[in-house]
């Protein structure tokens, strides 16, 4: 999924990827020695986009000066749930394009992405990448078949004021759900304000409701009879209706206002209406520079667990046309590190980066999900926040506890169709008293079956 503010998802959806397993898997030959070796890269922005636009392409005429047997051709070409089969099927992808997390899985399954491994064994820190971060793009034998370019990890933002004025200590934020029912009845005790709140229309109840599934240890999705089928009903999904459910007709701590989007919730925590949601630590971007949240009001902890350690893990992973010839597999490895790595494991070119934006007033300074191990990553945090306008030990509690816990990706087939159909399992417990967990989950499961099928065909 791509990443919404506030830190929420502007809706990323596993697409239905029957396609031949076959299509494009032969690669082709060599191109001559004398020519240069041309890739098609996708993902430029677009016009519209100006300034980015420019960055770009400056990026792409730096790595062809570096590269100079390299000929790069950029397109505004993105991923899209609707069209990204057919593009598949007809042979009408960059030789480097990127996919959602949930993705990987199936296109190697089907043999329709170029294996990598060789090239990524020769890459700069290659050996120090996180195994979480590099683990959705890798098959059963440990082939790599992506890298990852961008992933974030869900978390509890919390108001720190509500916190002291409900008398809980704004340094220990919640860590278990049952923390979190506590913190919030406290809060609405105390201050009128709705201790806890989720989002239950454009498909992310769904997918905040996966994000505490998967903290119970539960999962949506299991493959049976070499099929994958929704897996909703279950203890560890009833377990989150019901904690739900508790909070909002026993506790009254999650307000009467239900059928709101990320961004009703979003306005609504800058202003200090609600004491804690689930998000992500770029979710202060907008509480900030949009909404004009306090800084000293925003605080964030690791997503609670339910005695399973577990987060909801989102971004791209860039890879490689099954089209591609070997030159052109090796050239497009040295663009996704030139591009995309680079400012991961360079701490340099991190600290410049980092400057230029808060002299532009863009937070930094946030913690963020890096791709390697401490030994890379924590030089090029360093740089950056050298740079920081954030209240850096505000989010400290989130960089121990998500340190810990185990990173769960979407659900690879038909996200999307599975977060609608749970969004419907949310927005009955909370706006019907009389709302039966099992039964809520029963029906999205029903509904959810049939995308599931044309998925698969």
């Amino acid at each position: 999924m791509r990443e919404r503010l506030p830190g929420l998802l502007t809706g990323c959806a596993s697409a239905a990827l029957a396609v031949a397993a076959a299509a494009g898997c032969a690669a082709g030959p060599a191109e001559p020695a004398s020519e240069k070796i041309k890739i098609t890269v996708a993902d430029m922005p677009p016009t519209t986009q100006e300034n980015v636009r420019r960055q770009f392409l400056e990026q792409v005429a730096a790595f062809e000066k570096a590269n100079p047997t390299i000929d790069v051709e950029p397109s505004e070409s993105k991923w899209e749930a609707k069209t990204f089969a057919a593009r598949l099927a007809g042979g009408r992808l960059e030789t480097v394009f990127q996919v959602p997390l949930t993705e990987p899985a199936g296109l190697v399954k089907r043999r329709q992405l170029a294996d990598i491994t060789e090239e990524v064994k020769k890459l700069p820190h290659a050996a120090e990448f996180d195994e979480r971060a590099l683990a959705p793009a890798k098959d059963p034998t440990g082939r790599v078949y992506g890298l990852p370019v961008s992933e974030f990890a869900l978390g509890l933002v919390y108001n720190r004021e509500l916190f002291a004025k409900a008398g809980l200590d704004p340094e220990q934020p919640p860590s278990s759900w049952d923390d979190v029912r506590a913190a919030a009845k406290a809060i609405t005790a105390k201050t009128g304000v709705p201790g806890f709140a989720v989002p239950a229309t454009n498909n992310t109840g769904g997918w905040i409701f996966t994000a505490m599934t998967y903290t119970y240890g539960g999962r949506l999705q299991k493959e049976e009879g070499g099929k994958v089928v929704a897996t909703f009903d279950t203890e560890q999904s009833r377990a989150v209706l019901g904690l739900l459910k508790a909070m909002r007709w026993q506790d009254d701590s999650m307000g009467t206002q239900h059928l709101r989007n990320a961004a009703d919730l979003a306005k609504d925590f800058a202003a200090g209406k609600i004491g804690m949601m689930i998000a992500t630590p770029s979710s202060y971007t907008e509480f900030a520079t949009q909404f004009g949240g306090s800084p000293e009001a925003f605080g964030m902890g690791a997503l609670p667990s339910a005695g399973t350690p577990a987060t909801l893990l989102g971004g791209k992973v860039a890879v490689v046309s099954p089209k591609a010839t070997p030159a052109q597999r090796a050239a497009a490895v040295k663009w996704i590190d030139f591009f995309h790595l680079k400012p991961r494991y360079d701490a340099a070119f991190a600290g410049r980066t980092a400057a230029a934006r808060a002299a532009d007033k863009v937070p930094v300074g946030f913690p963020y999900v890096s791709l390697y191990g401490p030994a890379v990553a924590g030089p090029v945090l360093a740089a950056e926040r050298e740079h920081a306008n954030v209240p850096v030990a505000h989010f400290k509690p989130y960089e121990t506890g998500v340190a810990a816990q185990q990173f769960v990706t979407e659900p690879a087939v038909a996200g999307q169709d599975v977060y609608a159909a749970l969004d419907t399992a949310v927005q009955a417990i909370l706006t019907r008293e009389d709302a039966d967990p099992a039964e809520e989950l029963g029906k999205a499961e029903d509904k959810v079956t049939a995308a599931l099928d044309r998925a698969q065909r």
